[in-house]
Formats: structure tokens, C-alpha cells, sequence
């Protein structure tokens, strides 16, 4: 994994945790399924999109989204952890 990628991981990670107070740092892997153990919730993802937009600089195309892209931290990479990655 590219140094872009790992400071794509942990930014998702930080921002996981923020958002899931109770859920222990080391217990949030990349492949921890984040919607189904409610983690994060739909409110959620007007946020995380920006968060994601942010870090890859440059926007997402909400009409290409699906609800498996918001699945882990690994998918999210892999979907939005670049430009070139999601086109």
C-alpha cells in the first residue's frame, strides 16, 4: 500500500472511531463491517463523502454510488481512495 494510501486509512479510521465512541481503536480493522455492526449509519454518509472527496481531491459522483462501497474501510479505499480508482 502506497504512504497515500495508509494516510487515506488512517484518516478513515480516526474518523470511524469518532463517530463510534465505544467501539475500542483496536478492535476497528479495514475489513470491520462498519453499516452492518452500525458502527456508522446513513446519517452518516454526507459526511463521509466529503471526508472522502477531501482526501482523494476530487468529488464523487453520487449517482455511481452503491451500498456495498461503504461496506469497510478496505472497500472505501479501494472505491474512492483515489481519482484514478473510481473512474
Amino acid at each position: 500500500m502506497t504512504d497515500s494510501g495508509s494516510a487515506i486509512r488512517a484518516e478513515l479510521r480516526a474518523w470511524v472511531l469518532s463517530k463510534a465512541p465505544d467501539l475500542p481503536a483496536d478492535e476497528l480493522s479495514d475489513t470491520t463491517p462498519l453499516f452492518e455492526r452500525r458502527y456508522i449509519r446513513s446519517i452518516h454518509v454526507p459526511e463521509l463523502l466529503l471526508l472522502l472527496e477531501r482526501l482523494r481531491g476530487a468529488s464523487i459522483d453520487i449517482d455511481d454510488l452503491r451500498p456495498t462501497d461503504f461496506r469497510d474501510i478496505d472497500t472505501l479505499v479501494t472505491r474512492f481512495g483515489t481519482a484514478e480508482r473510481a473512474r
